[in-house]
């Protein structure tokens, strides 16, 4: 049977040239690295090193070997970090559901944080507009949702604020719109919005449509594109808008009534009486450090 010691005692020989060297790194003697070598190569009835010089040199056979040796030394470590996590309880699986929106705010960096912190969790974002986000939670779909807040209240989940993200509206330079003063909604009426909802053709009570001709899209990324294409104009948040204001590809709307951008307030969505283990609770906890540090 293999042994990974002895399989160690390999790679750091290789890697620092010396049967003593390694035995220095290993806090051992030389003899029981020379030991665990010959061991090792008799167990294989492979030559590893070729002895006939002062310093030990991997055979052509032991190069071969060695890159095999330092993937299982990985697999190895793998395999240990997973007992780990199970020892510390921590879930397999999670999975979020989010407006898609919401992955340009601070989402994405807690995200980025949560691969560092449990790198063995498989985890599973889906996207959806905010008005399903509370019906896949509340069926059990999903563990967590991120989503601009809405009026209706679903009993069987929980919701807490987090925070809020910045609204404009916005068009192509060339719409019509790009430089027209915008007193009134009613200004807004002869132009053709591009709005969210979800599959089941609801809108959000929050970022309700202003204008009798809709276009309607499920996804953020989908309206921009349709403006882009002066099709429409839309309401965006800032954090998508701002980067194509930048390069000329859209124009921020002269709009009387937002004097300020308009903050639509984010909730986190969890069922009711769910438990959480160690990695959901790191997530819920850092969605709303992070929103609350915005």
């Amino acid at each position: 049977m293999l042994n990974l010691e002895q399989i160690n005692m390999l790679v750091l020989s290789a890697e620092l040239g010396s049967f003593s060297a390694c035995a220095r790194k290993l806090g051992k003697v030389q003899s029981a690295v020379s030991h665990g070598i010959n061991n090792l190569e008799l167990d294989l009835g492979v030559t590893l090193f070729d002895r006939s010089s002062r310093s030990p040199k991997l055979t052509p056979e032991g190069e071969r070997l060695v890159r095999s040796a330092k993937a299982l030394l990985t697999q190895s470590l793998e395999f240990e970090k997973i007992a780990e996590s199970i020892i510390r309880k921590e879930e397999s699986a999670l999975s979020i559901v989010l407006d898609d929106a919401l992955l340009e705010t601070p989402v994405a960096t807690v995200l980025a944080d949560f691969a560092e912190q449990f790198p063995h969790l498989q985890l599973d974002v889906l996207s959806m507009a905010s008005v399903e986000v509370t019906q896949a939670v509340a069926a059990g779909a999903c563990d967590l949702g991120i989503m601009f807040s809405e009026v209706d209240i679903n009993k069987q989940v929980d919701f807490c604020y987090v925070g809020g993200v910045d609204f404009i509206a916005v068009c192509h330079p060339s719409f019509a719109l790009a430089t027209k003063k915008v007193v009134s909604e009613s200004d807004l009426a002869p132009y053709r919005q591009i709005s969210v909802r979800g599959k089941s053709k609801q809108e959000s009570q929050i970022l309700i449509s202003m204008t009798p001709s809709v276009w309607w899209c499920s996804s953020y990324y989908s309206v921009l594109a349709l403006v882009e294409r002066q099709i429409g104009w839309a309401y965006v948040p800032v954090s998508l808008a701002q980067p194509k204001i930048a390069q000329g590809r859209l124009v921020k709307m002269d709009a009387a009534f937002d004097h300020k951008p308009w903050s639509v307030p984010v909730d986190l969505v969890f069922k009711k009486g769910g438990e959480r283990g160690p990695a959901l609770q790191w997530l819920f906890d850092a969605f709303k450090n992070a929103f609350s540090a915005g």
